[in-house]
């Protein structure tokens, strides 16, 4: 089969389209679980264009390791960073004093 564990691709559909990514597990024909520059997740073999490169991983293996091993092929994605607004602080409602005569 074309898409063994480890072999490297490039995701053509979707949200991560034209990002990088390795095969970590076959679940059955139609379907792989991809990992990499993208979003684990399980996808059709149709939106995937398989490279010529495979890379030594264990099934399942880490982001972390998989993002490294791809940077040594050559594979470099400008990744986002997530901007968070600065925290407001929270204004204490004004509480009204009762008056006793």
């Amino acid at each position: 089969m074309i898409f063994d564990i480890g072999r490297v691709i490039i995701k053509t559909k979707g949200r991560d389209a034209n990002k990088p990514a390795v095969v970590v597990d076959v679940l059955d024909n139609n379907y792989v679980l991809i990992d990499g520059f993208t979003r684990k997740r399980k996808c059709n073999i149709t939106h995937l264009e398989p490279l010529d490169k495979t890379i030594k991983i264990k099934k399942n293996e880490k982001t972390e390791t998989i993002k490294e091993l791809l940077k040594k092929e050559g594979f470099n994605v400008k990744e986002k960073k997530v901007k968070r607004s600065p925290r407001k602080p929270k204004e204490k409602p004004e509480t009204k004093k009762s008056k006793k005569k």
